[in-house]
């Protein structure tokens, strides 16, 4: 054991002039200064160019036995920081910080570097910097710690307009980063403890030893405390104490070790234990409380869905059959108890699926009918037809099973049910309050869970219609049908056409100019076929029209998803766009939305659009990123998941400091509200200036 040690330092006495001798011979540009205990030097990848971001990295090479520190030192100690003096149009973004070690020097926890460690720094550079001669100064201060501890600095005069330096040691720094982790995170915490929640493929096969999380959210966690780790196929559970008189946090950051060859960049929200909503079953007592939380918010979810805007239409149908029905109560609880079953006929059918494509490992959510541009089209057809239909323009004849006529003023049972089913297929896709955290929840439980969960959401949008279908008292006040009633009638076609509209723009977003044209046609094709049906016999009637049918749809499976243009002002979003622009200390906005979410739509006309805060997010300089849902996407998918939700809408605000997290806003958005978080981020994460510390 002596002998090792003493060849390991053996080694590392040699490694600052052997590192002094390639920067010397290398075609590239450094400037060292060694220190006491440290020789820190600074080389650039390549040379600045005007509108380019170049990267600077800060080598350390430390002293055998003695460590520098990480982002989050522990117990105690500094990290590392920058003062760049720059040249005027050139900012510096914050440190990108490699995974670090566990350090334990007499009881005392620290998070830092031994040996050797780079730090990796974007330079941004001004479209119209000036060509030449880049002068500028990094000012770095560190506290490198043995048994004592040094405080160490060094003032470094570099050149920006060097050639590029050493390849390798830019290549090894960027593989010693933790990666991005793309599963679902969450952390459930009390008082005493803190449990990390991790779901993800690459954890199959790890040992629960290997594994060890380094927090960048202060005081989440008791340093020296042992870390608790269950790995069960893809899901992984960390347990660690809290410190004593730990804060409420919204969020954990942290890097999570898996081996000395894997990290990765952990995001996750953090619920206090009472509304836990944790990625693994849990067991006794917890589960019932999860599970419950999580129906309750389901049903509440459901409850605010029929004052959404997208349900108007079919709710204004319901509205129509109670006054027709003069207060009869037999007809009204039949109506009633019909309805009921079709919105949890509907939304079984729309979670079953779900559940079923996502066990098979599809990458979908909440609303992925929709995606889909047949069913849009057939169903834009669908609410034109009931439009012209209480219009008096025709009656759907006895062969299409009904629809139209039973879907608005049906006898018996069955109308009611296709108004529950129709209303639950055009409403799920909008997202009211309580429902993202429920939904999300739901998708990562076991299916009775999953199924309890979506159907509380389905009762809770039913009740309010089945409730007063049991209230004939409420219904008599209805005025007496008559002229009125007709006009209303007629009236009610209305916002039938205008959720036509809405799916029509939905189908152009989706299929572009091609598919409308093939879209027009078949309707085209079906009204010529309806004109033409009466001039047959019943037979050839029935035939005909199975046939016009068959081959209508066999056509619209010929749609084919184009990219949707982007709005104005906002790039497409991909997590390397997120990553690139923070690198390059930018704040990043992302707003995950799709052409079928009313509330996204509102979002944006009055809150995301408002002049005043377009404004100020041109003026803070934010990156402003559009995740659009419209059609299907994987990666979108996958993201929306990260942040347990099961659909639109989603809004991120990133500061331009790659350690810390996102901060997720609420699913309605007003101009002050998103006013205020921006005056939060920059208050609390500064866009980087020359001259600012990183």
């Amino acid at each position: 054991m002596h002998t090792m040690t003493a060849r390991k330092i053996h080694v590392f006495d040699w490694a600052a002039p052997i590192f002094m001798f390639l920067l010397w011979v290398s075609p590239g540009y450094a400037a060292t200064v060694e220190a006491r205990n440290v020789t820190i030097s600074v080389s650039l990848e390549t040379a600045a160019r005007p509108g380019s971001t170049i990267w600077a990295a800060i080598h350390q090479v430390i002293r055998p036995g003695w460590h520098t520190y990480w982002q989050n030192p522990g117990m105690a100690g500094l990290p590392t920081s920058i003062n760049w003096i720059l040249p005027q149009g050139i900012k510096a973004g914050s440190i990108l910080w490699p995974t670090p070690e566990r350090i334990v020097t007499g009881g005392i926890v620290d998070y830092g570097y031994r040996n050797q460690v780079t730090l990796l720094v974007p330079l941004a550079i001004a479209s119209n910097a000036a060509p030449g001669s880049l002068p500028a100064q990094a000012d770095i201060s560190w506290l490198v710690c043995a048994e004592m501890c040094i405080p160490e600095e060094a003032k470094i005069d570099i050149d920006l307009s060097k050639p590029a330096g050493i390849p390798a040691l830019f290549a090894e720094a960027r593989a010693a980063l933790p990666k991005p982790f793309r599963g679902f995170a969450n952390a459930i915490y009390d008082e005493h403890t803190l449990n990390l929640n991790l779901t993800d493929p690459v954890f199959a096969g790890t040992k629960p030893e290997a594994v060890q999380f380094f927090p960048t959210t202060a005081g989440a966690i008791d340093y020296a405390a042992r870390q608790q780790v269950r790995i069960s196929g893809n899901e992984l559970v960390l347990s660690v104490a809290r410190p004593p008189q730990a804060q409420r946090i919204n969020a954990l950051a942290g890097i999570l070790i898996l081996d000395r060859a894997r990290s990765f960049q952990i995001d996750a929200a953090a619920h206090p234990r009472a509304i836990k909503a944790a990625a693994m079953p849990a067991k006794g007592h917890d589960a019932i409380v999860s599970v419950m939380a999580a129906v309750l918010f389901a049903f509440a979810g459901g409850l605010v869905l029929n004052i959404m805007p997208c349900v108007l239409p079919v709710l204004a149908m319901k509205a129509l059959a109670l006054t027709r029905s003069d207060g009869d109560s037999r007809s009204l609880r039949r109506d009633g108890t019909f309805y009921f079953l079709g919105v949890l006929a509907a939304f079984g059918a729309l979670s079953g699926g779900l559940l079923l494509f996502k066990a098979g490992g599809a990458a979908i959510g909440w609303g992925f009918q929709l995606q889909s541009p047949i069913l849009v089209f057939w169903l834009a057809l669908l609410m034109a037809a009931i439009g012209f239909n209480l219009l008096g323009a025709f009656e759907l004849p006895l062969g299409f099973a009904g629809l139209g006529e039973d879907l608005t003023r049906g006898a018996g049972g069955r109308g009611a049910f296709f108004a529950g089913v129709l209303a639950a297929l055009v409403a799920s896709p909008c997202t009211a309050p309580f429902m993202g955290a429920a939904l999300g929840y739901a998708l990562i439980q076991p299916g009775m869970i999953a199924i309890a969960v979506f159907l509380s959401l389905a009762v809770g949008f039913a009740l309010p219609m089945f409730l007063l279908a049991f209230a004939p008292s409420l219904v008599r006040l209805i005025p007496k049908p008559g002229l009125w009633t007709t006009r209303f009638k007629e009236f009610l076609a209305f916002p039938m056409f205008a959720t036509a509209i809405w799916l029509a723009w939905v189908f152009n977003r989706q299929t572009g100019p091609s598919g409308v044209l093939l879209g027009l046609s078949i309707a085209m094709g079906l009204v010529f076929a309806s004109w033409l049906l009466p001039f047959f016999t019943m037979l050839v009637r029935r035939i005909a029209a199975l046939a016009a049918v068959a081959g209508l749809v066999a056509l619209s499976f010929g749609f084919r998803t184009e990219d949707g243009a982007e709005k104005a002002g906002w790039a497409r979003w991909s997590p390397q766009a997120v990553d690139e622009a923070r690198r390059a200390g930018r704040p990043v906005m992302v707003d995950f939305s799709a052409a079928w979410c009313v509330t996204c739509l509102v979002n944006e006309r009055l809150a995301l659009s408002d002049s005043e805060v377009a404004e100020r997010l041109g003026k803070d300089r934010v990156v402003t990123l559009k995740a659009d849902w419209t059609s299907r996407d994987a990666a979108i998918t996958t993201e929306l998941e990260h942040y347990h939700r099961a659909g639109v809408p989603l809004y991120l605000l990133y500061s331009a400091d790659v350690a810390s997290d996102a901060i997720v806003l609420p699913q309605i958005l007003t101009p002050g509200l998103v006013m205020k978080e921006l005056n939060l981020l920059k208050r609390h994460n500064p866009v980087h200036k020359a001259g600012d510390q990183s």
